[in-house]
């Protein structure tokens, strides 16, 4: 597994483990329209802390001495991904101003805290499709075959 395999691993299950958090904290607020508790401003941060000191680790091994870093067909790989995850914002950002809608009061007032979630919640759908496109291509292309 080269450096780009791990790369979309990397943050296929980060993005997966930390989209599930502000998605959480969005639900919660829809349902019981409270702010979430302190707690978790406090162990988010921790755990994106440990999630980085783990993936640095998990990168910059390699398996084998012969392990190449990158290669063409990475790079037609990751060009072909960046372009899959850059038509998947068009919808995102069509989205992002649709469901703030949901949170609206009976004022017409989105909580200030509530924006940075939603903004930042669209970086992680761009990243799990960049990461996807990454996994299928390497998945589809054959062992040994050029493409």
């Amino acid at each position: 597994m080269n450096r780009t395999q791990k790369g979309a691993w990397f943050n296929f299950a980060g993005t997966t483990l930390f989209f599930t958090i502000p998605f959480y904290l969005i639900i919660r607020f829809a349902i019981q329209k409270e702010p979430p508790e302190r707690f978790w401003l406090y162990l988010f941060p921790l755990i994106f802390l440990l999630y980085l000191v783990a993936g640095i680790f998990f990168l910059l091994r390699k398996q084998s001495p012969n392990e190449p870093d990158f290669d063409e067909r990475d790079n037609r790989i990751k060009q072909k991904a960046w372009i899959a995850a850059l038509i998947s914002v068009g919808p995102l950002f069509l989205a992002a101003s649709v469901i703030p809608q949901i949170f609206v009061g009976l004022d017409g007032t989105i909580p200030v805290w509530l924006l940075p979630i939603v903004t930042v919640s669209l970086l992680y759908p761009v990243l799990l499709v960049y990461s996807i496109a990454v996994l299928v291509q390497y998945g589809l292309g054959g062992k040994g075959e050029k493409s």
